[in-house]
């Protein structure tokens, strides 16, 4: 089982993958501007 810091960086490790995909969304979404993403 993991011990309480795993448990921090699991949700500091999922926050950051959910914030990329959720911006892969938009992009394939919305192509409008990819010069916003690349700079980002």
């Amino acid at each position: 089982m993991g011990t309480q810091n795993n448990k921090v960086e699991k949700r500091a490790r999922r926050k950051s993958y959910l914030r990329r995909k959720k911006e892969a969304a938009k992009t394939k979404a919305a192509p409008a501007k990819p010069a916003a993403t690349a700079a980002a």
